[in-house]
Parts: C-alpha cells; sequence; structure tokens
C-alpha cells in the first residue's frame, strides 16, 4: 500500500491524525505534570524549568492587654506556635513581639516610664538568636523584637528558572520556629521624687505577638511564540 491508498482510508486518516495530535500535546502535558501533582510529588521536585511562585499568607495574633508589671518587676510573656497551627505544606517567615505603654499619669510628663525585654527561646526548635530591646512609654511603642526565620521573604509574587527542588528548600524554615516563646518583660518607672499624692510605681503594658506563616505555590511558565509575529 503507497501513500496515497493509506491516506484514502478514512480509518488511517484518524489513525494518523491521533498520532500527530499526541505527539504534540505529549510534552506540553509533561510540563504541567509538577503544578497538576503538587509540591510534595515524587518526581515533581526534580523538574527544571521557569516557575511562577507566589505565596499565600496567614498570621497568628496574640495580645494580652493592659498587663501590669510594678517597678523592678518581671513579667513572662509566652507564645506558643505548633506544627499543629502552622498547617501542612506551610512554613514560619517571622515572629515578632510588640510592646507598647503611654505614660500619661506622671506630672510634669518630662518623667516617663519604659521598659526592657529579654528572650529566652530555650523551648524553640532552630537555631534561632535570643534578643533583647528597650525604650520608653512616650511615643506609644515602647519596643520590638522580630525573628525572620526565613532570610529574604518579603512575600512578593516572582518568576525564576531553575529547579523545583532548589526553589521549595530556598522557602522552607526547616521546622524552625515551633515551641514555647518566652520574653521577659521588666518595668522602669520613672516617677517623680516630689510627687507624694499617688506617686508613680507601676506601667500597664500591651503585649502583641504575631507570627506570619505561609504557602508557596509554583506553576509552570509555558513560552509559546506567536507565529504570527515572525
Amino acid at each position: 500500500m503507497d501513500m496515497q491508498e493509506f491516506f484514502q482510508d478514512r480509518r488511517n486518516q484518524a489513525m494518523f491524525g491521533g498520532s500527530v495530535l499526541f505527539m504534540l500535546i505529549f510534552p506540553i502535558y509533561f510540563a504541567l505534570v509538577p503544578s497538576l501533582v503538587g509540591l510534595d510529588g515524587a518526581g515533581a521536585s526534580d523538574s527544571s524549568g521557569t516557575w511562577a511562585v507566589s505565596f499565600t499568607e496567614e498570621s497568628f495574633i496574640q495580645i494580652e492587654d493592659g498587663v501590669i508589671i510594678n517597678e523592678g518587676e518581671t513579667y513572662d510573656s509566652n507564645f506558643m506556635l505548633t506544627e499543629e497551627m502552622i498547617g501542612e505544606n506551610r512554613n514560619v517567615a517571622s515572629v515578632t513581639i510588640e510592646v507598647s505603654c503611654n505614660d500619661n499619669d506622671d506630672v510634669p510628663p518630662t518623667f516617663n516610664d519604659g521598659g526592657s525585654g529579654e528572650s529566652d527561646l530555650a523551648g524553640v526548635t532552630g537555631e534561632l538568636q535570643d534578643q533583647s530591646a528597650s525604650g520608653n512609654c512616650g511615643g506609644g511603642n515602647a519596643f520590638s523584637m522580630t525573628w525572620n526565620i526565613i532570610e529574604g521573604y518579603d512575600g512578593a509574587p516572582y518568576e525564576v528558572e531553575g529547579k523545583m527542588s532548589d526553589i521549595i528548600t530556598q522557602w522552607s524554615d526547616n521546622e524552625s520556629a515551633r515551641g514555647d516563646w518566652l520574653v521577659g518583660i521588666t518595668a522602669d518607672i520613672n516617677s517623680n521624687p516630689l510627687q507624694f499624692l499617688a506617686p508613680d510605681d507601676s506601667e500597664d503594658y500591651d503585649i502583641t505577638w504575631t507570627a506570619l506563616v505561609f504557602e508557596m505555590s509554583m506553576e509552570p511558565v509555558l513560552n509559546i511564540d506567536d507565529p504570527t509575529t515572525e
């Protein structure tokens, strides 16, 4: 059977058309496989190409309002961050504590209370460094501390060329930041020695913990040339 006789048969025409269509779809399908199977697919993590990377964020916030601390005393503020809270396929970007106060009971107001804090991360996973900070109540926010768990994370989407496994590793927290976060807050009361009526001996502090958690998504970027522009 020559080629002319082959293509005169409708069954042969259909078989040939199906083969050509399969040849076109086959590479496109496998380019899309990584996004279809998810980030934890067995073979997907070794795929290379151009990727559109994006992030979905969630914040866990704990607030302690009006904590009264006397002069020279220390209050231990705890924040528990567990694997169950973080969730599967999600990572911790940062943890922040903010301590604020408003010293409005001193006469004259030049006698401004303040506070200081020291962290104790013995109960937290990962190689995180303890921090200390201090400040006064004049501006409302006495002090804050932030631990950036993943260096360079800003939550902005981007495109990059490379291997999927390398990108996943770049945005992994390596299971750090889980556990009991603790910061000891010490009051620094600066009272007027001539204020005998209702002397200032304590301060109210508002304490806010914020853990920023994210999930990363990756989609392959398919660059298909427009034949009309060639």
